[in-house]
């Protein structure tokens, strides 16, 4: 297990750690209770970004987006070929298969914006764990590491 100096651990790496499946998780992956957090909490796993601009979501595209994408994409065709296949006229086939798949074509292109998105910020499994456990951040702490490079850092006891 690779470690780095700053506040997380590498547990796995994406292209290893769930298969090409992995972001299929987000239609059926049960979520627990708490489904909002505080300012002052941080996400379930470490933020790579706090703010992806898009290309930083594009450039975050793997194997298991791709397959996810393709896979919502490629129901939504079989259930347009199936929910249309009762209407008599041509026309009406068209419409319905058309609305169809073209609707699960918009809900995995959200998708492969909105997973990579949580997956930047914290809030999707990225494969880092954090190195403490502990659930809260120290509030308006912005002076410990100027502090450890001091002698008052030896000095002073420790919080913790």
């Amino acid at each position: 297990m690779a470690t780095f100096d700053n506040q997380y651990v590498v547990a796995s790496h994406r292209a290893s750690s769930f298969s090409p499946f992995h972001s299929l998780r987000a239609i059926f992956a049960p979520v627990g209770i708490k489904q909002i957090y505080g300012a002052y909490e941080r996400p379930p796993f470490p933020i790579i970004i706090d703010q992806p601009t898009f290309y930083d979501i594009v450039s975050n595209w793997g194997l298991a987006d791709y397959v996810m994408s393709g896979t919502i994409y490629g129901s939504g065709i079989i259930f347009g070929y199936v929910i249309s296949r009762p209407f008599p006229s041509l026309q009406q086939r068209l419409l319905v298969f058309h609305a169809t798949s073209h609707s699960f074509l918009v809900l995995s292109a959200f998708l492969m914006l909105s997973i990579p998105y949580r997956r930047l910020t914290g809030f999707w499994d990225n494969g880092l764990r954090w190195r403490k456990p502990e659930d809260k951040l120290r509030k308006y702490d912005n002076t410990s590491e100027f502090e450890k490079a001091t002698i008052w850092g030896r000095i002073r006891p420790s919080s913790d």
